[in-house]
């Protein structure tokens, strides 16, 4: 049974990496030509989510330690 939750956190682990980059990644390339407002808007979401996935992605190799 043990396997199985390292099973479980390591997909949490991988998931939470994955989209925390990719949301890090388009705050760097985001661009929103029309509204400048707006995109500052998105840029600061998506720097959250990234930082969030990120943080959850440490958390989770923590409790596989």
């Amino acid at each position: 049974m043990s396997n199985i939750v390292d099973a479980l956190i390591f997909t949490v682990l991988v998931g939470a990496g994955v989209l925390g980059i990719s949301s890090l990644i388009m705050f760097l390339v985001h661009k929103n030509p029309v509204d400048r407002e707006v995109q500052q808007q998105e840029r600061i979401e998506y720097s959250f989510f990234g930082i969030a996935g990120i943080v959850i992605m440490l958390l989770m190799w923590y409790a596989l330690s």
